[in-house]
C-alpha cells in the first residue's frame, strides 16, 4: 500500500509533486509562494514567533534509523500498538509492521516526507488512545500509520510548519486565521503546561489525534453507507477531514479543551474517552531530540 493511494493529487500548479513525480526526480510545479515568516509576523507577538520558529525548525527532522531517539519511538509505538509481542530487530524487516499499518516490512521508508514528526504522532495516539488504535488495528478497514502520516502532512501544510512545502501534502489552503489559531493554541498549551518537556508540541499533537479521529469516522462512515468503497476512495475523506479541520480552525477555539469539544461535537460519543491531550489526562509528549 503506497502513501500515494492515501492521499491527495496536489492540483496543477501548487507547488507540489505527486509521490510518482517524486520518484522520477522531477521539479515542483511554480505556484502561489509563501513567505512563511512574514504570515506569522503579521499578528504574532515576539515569543509567539519564537515558539512557532521553534517548531518549524524541526518539522523538517528525517528519520534516522540509526539515531537511538528516533529507534525508541519505534520501540514506543510498537509496545503501544502490539504490547503482546516482542519488539522486532530494528534493523531486519517484520511483516508485522504491515499490520501497523506502514507500507512494508521496514516502516522508516514511510518517513520521508513526514521525517520523525509523522513517527512522533503515531507515538502520541498510540500512547495517548490505545483502545481506539486496537479497534483500528483489529478492523484493518485502512493502514493505520500511513493515513495518520498523512493528517501530519495536512497540518505542516495548512499550518505552513515546514519549509520548502512538503512534496506530498492535500489541499493546501491558504488563511491566515488559520495560523492565527494554531499560534494562539499552542502558545497557550506551552504557557498552561511550562514545567513539561517538549511543551511547544502539546496543541500540534492534539490537533493530529482529533484529525486521525475524524478520518476514521468519516471512512467507516463512508464504509457503511456503500459498501462498493474501497481505498482508492480513501482520498475523499482526507479531503472531508481537511474541510473539517478547516472550519474548526477559522472558529479559533480558544484553548485545548475547546478545541477537543471542537472536534468531539462532530464525532460520535465513542471516540469521546476522556483521555489524552486536552483533559487533565496528559501525559509527557514524545521528545524530538
Amino acid at each position: 500500500m503506497f502513501l500515494g493511494v492515501l492521499g491527495i493529487a496536489p492540483p496543477t500548479g501548487a507547488g507540489f509533486l505527486s509521490p510518482i513525480d517524486c520518484c522520477l526526480g522531477q521539479k515542483p510545479n511554480k505556484g502561489p509562494q509563501w513567505t512563511v515568516e512574514r504570515k506569522y509576523i503579521e499578528f504574532a507577538t515576539p515569543k509567539e514567533l519564537k515558539l512557532i520558529e521553534k517548531i518549524r525548525s524541526q518539522t523538517s527532522e528525517l528519520f534516522d534509523i540509526e539515531n537511538e531517539a528516533h529507534r525508541d519511538l519505534l520501540v514506543r509505538l510498537w509496545k503501544a500498538a502490539i504490547p503482546e509481542e516482542e519488539v522486532p530487530d530494528l534493523d531486519k524487516p517484520h511483516e508485522k509492521w504491515k499490520y501497523i499499518g506502514f507500507q512494508n516490512a521496514r516502516p522508516e521508508t514511510d518517513f520521508r516526507a513526514a521525517g520523525i514528526l509523522g513517527l512522533r504522532h503515531l507515538v502520541c495516539f498510540a500512547e495517548h488512545h490505545t483502545k481506539l488504535l486496537r479497534r483500528i488495528l483489529a478492523e484493518q478497514r485502512y493502514p493505520w500509520a500511513a493515513a495518520s502520516i498523512n493528517v501530519t502532512e495536512i497540518y505542516v501544510t495548512h499550518l505552513k510548519l515546514r519549509v520548502p512545502q512538503p512534496r506530498i501534502a492535500p489541499i493546501p489552503m491558504e488563511s491566515i486565521y488559520d495560523l492565527q489559531a494554531f499560534t494562539w493554541l499552542a502558545a497557550g498549551a506551552a504557557r498552561a503546561h511550562r514545567d513539561q518537556k517538549s511543551n511547544e508540541w502539546i496543541a500540534l499533537d492534539l490537533l493530529h489525534s482529533l484529525g486521525v479521529m475524524m478520518l476514521d469516522h468519516l471512512w467507516n462512515q463512508r464504509l457503511e453507507e456503500d459498501r462498493t468503497t474501497n481505498l482508492l476512495h480513501f482520498k475523499m475523506a482526507l479531503m472531508e477531514t481537511s474541510a473539517v479541520i478547516n472550519v474548526i480552525l477559522r472558529r479559533r477555539p480558544d484553548n485545548l479543551k475547546a478545541l477537543r469539544s471542537a472536534f468531539m461535537d462532530r464525532l460520535p460519543p465513542a471516540y469521546d474517552d476522556g483521555k489524552g491531550i486536552g483533559t487533565e489526562d496528559v501525559k509527557e509528549q514524545p521528545s524530538m531530540q
